[in-house]
């Protein structure tokens, strides 16, 4: 998006469509995928959230919450950002936010796969709701706000995954980060199968691409 531009409904009804052809392309928009369950939502006004671009609400919302209409699992998109004051707007690929707030709501309706997995520690370097900074190289994160927690960690690489279509980055050598994608891809596989869980044992080496 242009700086300084609100988002209007349109804009992100088209954003998310796009965003789901991508999903459906790796196989997480089938019949039985709960991540259907997840609503996009534009919101007319600022949201609590100041500098959010986006937000998924992945753990239980408070009874307060649901009287104010937000759902647990659901994405919310303001039109504007309140941090950023209404004339300077700066939020980039608005597809790329969508993404980004689609790995949180996986989170949510997948527990198994990823907040409760040891698979996910191993390759984030600790727990979905750890909350705080995990170390490592500038080269094991796709970003720096990826740096921040493992769950926006793996927000931010699932983001990269969907906008590639699960197509792993030439320049993706260093060995942290490439178990962080293997991570990925083994969740989007096992879904697309139908599973709610990553199967038992070790994983299959992946076939280059």
């Amino acid at each position: 998006m242009r700086k300084g531009e609100f988002v209007t409904f349109p804009q992100l009804n088209a954003a998310a469509g796009a965003v789901q052809n991508e999903l459906a392309r790796l196989g997480l928009w089938e019949d039985t995928s709960r991540l259907r369950r997840t609503d996009v939502i534009w919101c007319r006004l600022p949201q609590p959230y100041a500098a959010a671009l986006g937000f998924c609400f992945d753990v239980p919302t408070s009874r307060l919450w649901r009287w104010l209409g937000y759902r647990a699992g659901n994405i919310y998109i303001p039109q504007w950002v309140l941090s950023q004051g209404p004339w300077g707007q700066d939020r980039g690929s608005l597809r790329d936010v969508v993404r980004h707030e689609y790995a949180h709501a996986l989170a949510w309706h997948y527990p198994a796969l990823i907040r409760r997995s040891r698979p996910f520690v191993a390759a984030f370097g600790g727990g979905y709701d750890l909350g705080q900074r995990i170390p490592g190289p500038e080269a094991a994160f796709v970003s720096a706000y990826a740096r921040t927690q493992p769950a926006e960690d793996f927000a931010e690489t699932f983001m990269v995954f969907v906008r590639r279509g699960g197509r792993r980055p030439a320049q993706l050598r260093n060995a942290q980060l490439r178990r962080k994608w293997a991570f990925i891809r083994r969740v989007v596989q096992t879904i697309a199968r139908g599973g709610v869980r990553l199967p038992a044992g070790r994983p299959r080496p992946a076939a280059p691409r």
